[in-house]
């Protein structure tokens, strides 16, 4: 179904909400935890900036370099948890953790590695599994890599010799229902399970070119340039939501979802769209 625009809450109708701290709120990926707290990131500044639920900045690292908190054109973010915060660091070859107060916890860094099964390298992006897996999109190697709990990556999968689930150039990947995880490989998504085997394209050749996409326990959500399609865990379409004027004209790059709304960010702007499917009424998106 078709939602009327109407039932869309657009920049203007948040101001007063977000005292217009929205106005000044760009990057190019963007991750929501629990409490409405925003994690920004910006490749171009290489920053990574963190926002209250009505839009004032709290606190902000970076700068382009190779230190601890310096990053060189960071590309992906998350931080649902609202514990930790990873960043895909793309020109420094690694993923950065830090705490919820932006302060430096771990670095991974596997590109020295003389084994190629076990590195990555020009992370696009990263997301975490209620497993306690990471999941990161190989831009170098056109692959997704696993990373498991000895901090090393365990897994490859989607590269070469993948068959029907080869990527070619993964840009965001985030978990969903059921825990399998979708993979924005434009114009394709791609779906495989926790253990890297290929499941089938999302609504495949439904939508004609996909920009961004993020997912809940319940949803996966995909932005196009005119609408926002919310999928179940059976991949059925529940709701399609036209997409404001203003999401439009932002440059969308990056999506986040909570339980109620469904964050979209570009370097024009930030532009929040309440959530209409109830896919994840009365839960929180993890």
């Amino acid at each position: 179904m078709i939602l009327p625009l109407g039932m869309i809450l657009s920049l203007s109708g948040l101001l007063s909400l977000l005292s217009g701290q929205i106005e000044t709120i760009h990057g190019s990926s963007i991750s929501v935890d629990m409490a409405g707290v925003m994690t920004v990131v910006d490749n171009r500044a290489c920053t990574v900036s963190q926002y209250s639920q009505h839009g004032t900045l709290l606190r902000e690292i970076g700068g382009q370099g190779w230190g601890n908190d310096q990053f060189d054109r960071p590309a992906g973010v998350w931080a649902k948890n609202g514990i930790d915060v990873f960043v895909a660091d793309y020109g420094n070859h690694r993923i950065q953790r830090f705490d919820n107060a932006l302060a430096y916890v771990s670095t991974l860094f596997t590109r020295d590695n003389s084994d190629p099964d076990k590195r990555f390298g020009y992370p696009t992006a990263v997301t975490l599994s209620r497993l306690g897996d990471l999941f990161i999109c190989d831009g170098e190697n056109s692959r997704v890599a696993k990373v498991g709990s000895s901090n090393q990556v365990d897994l490859t999968f989607g590269g070469y010799g993948a068959g029907a689930g080869r990527l070619n150039r993964p840009l965001q990947i985030d978990c969903g229902p059921n825990d399998d995880l979708y993979v924005l490989d434009p114009p394709r998504i791609v779906m495989f399970d926790a253990f890297g085997n290929y499941l089938g394209d999302l609504a495949e050749g439904a939508i004609a070119r996909p920009l961004a996409l993020c997912a809940t326990q319940n949803a996966v959500i995909v932005i196009d340039s005119v609408s926002i399609f919310f999928f179940d865990a059976q991949q059925h379409v529940t709701a399609q939501v036209p997409l404001p004027e203003r999401a439009r004209a932002i440059g969308i790059s990056g999506c986040a979802a909570t339980s109620s709304s469904v964050y979209l960010i570009g370097e024009g702007g930030l532009e929040i769209v309440p959530r209409t499917d109830n896919l994840d009424k009365d839960r929180i998106s993890r």
